[in-house]
């Protein structure tokens, strides 16, 4: 009997020989049991069942079975993520996949066999770092076998994940709007080696927020957010400059290590990077929205005489 592994960090029917276990719902929540076990012991959150990462397990273990393959990119393309979205997952999400193959099983499936593969997942750097990271809220198991004996198991795991930016100093902690725009201002207030300042400006802050909501975030693009249209006429200055930036899979709130991410990000960019230095706009509003599956949309106003 042979066992392998393999991992990534990221529905085809059934064939009549490729057998489902009737006893998969229990096999999966042993599996899950064994996870969470594994999460506690670290201090992370618990996992829970989700239908459509099942799904996506359950469809490619069949179709790594049926086409004699063992990879996380199916023959033609098709990964975890491409799978968990086929299946109606949130596409913010961030995705993970464990697999496991064993040739010449004499068995069926059982739970013995769960914890098994739950062993060689967790002796294996890389698969325990999947069932250990951090930010993910919900799991997924499939095991088939054929008559031959070869078996394919998947483990699926999503959620929010984490946010990307590094805090120079003290932890990551969720952050409103108003706070954003201050973090926002200092950051750039360091780039500007005595130009002008930058000031936090409740109205330019209020503007963004009133074109930028978290509710229905789904819908908006970078390309229609456009912060210059409809700005009210009691504001006072002639010149304006915008940014805007996203990103998936970067948790579930607005933090102040996702200000440090939109910032590094525009100042790794040379356009951006001299809007941000200018020292001629001195007013800015800052706000970071997420849906609370992993999007984060982040738009900044800079105004000035």
């Amino acid at each position: 009997m042979r066992l392998f592994f393999a991992l990534t960090v990221m529905l085809l029917p059934a064939h009549a020989w490729a057998q489902v276990p009737e006893n998969l719902e229990a096999l999966g929540e042993r599996s899950l049991a064994l996870v969470n076990q594994a999460r506690s012991a670290e201090g992370l959150r618990p996992l829970e069942l989700e239908y459509e990462l099942t799904e996506a397990a359950l469809a490619h273990a069949r179709d790594m079975l049926a086409r004699n393959y063992f990879a996380h990119t199916a023959p033609g393309g098709g990964t975890v993520l491409d799978r968990y979205r086929d299946a109606g997952g949130h596409v913010s999400r961030v995705v993970r996949e464990n697999l496991s193959r064993c040739q010449g099983c004499r068995s069926q499936p059982d739970l013995s066999a769960v914890e098994d593969m739950h062993e060689g997942w967790m002796a294996s750097p890389g698969h325990r770092a999947n069932i250990l990271a951090e930010g993910l809220t919900d799991f997924g198991f499939a095991v088939v076998q054929d008559s031959q004996g070869n078996r394919y198991g998947v483990q699926t795991f999503a959620g929010p994940g984490a946010p990307r930016g590094e805090v120079p100093d003290g932890p990551v902690t969720a952050m409103g709007p108003e706070a954003q725009t201050r973090l926002a201002a200092g950051i750039i207030n360091g780039l500007r080696s005595g130009a002008a300042p930058v000031e936090p400006d409740e109205r330019l802050r209020r503007h963004i927020e009133a074109r930028l909501p978290a509710e229905g975030l789904a819908r908006v693009t970078l390309s229609t957010i456009d912060l210059l249209s409809g700005l009210p006429a009691d504001f006072p200055w002639l010149n304006y400059q915008v940014l805007y930036g996203e990103c998936g899979g970067c948790g579930a709130e607005p933090t102040n290590s996702d200000v440090h991410f939109f910032l590094d990000s525009w100042t790794d960019k040379r356009r951006s990077r001299a809007i941000l230095k200018g020292g001629s706009l001195t007013s800015i509003g800052f706000v970071i929205v997420a849906d609370g599956q992993g999007r984060k949309i982040a738009a900044l106003l800079l105004a000035g005489e």
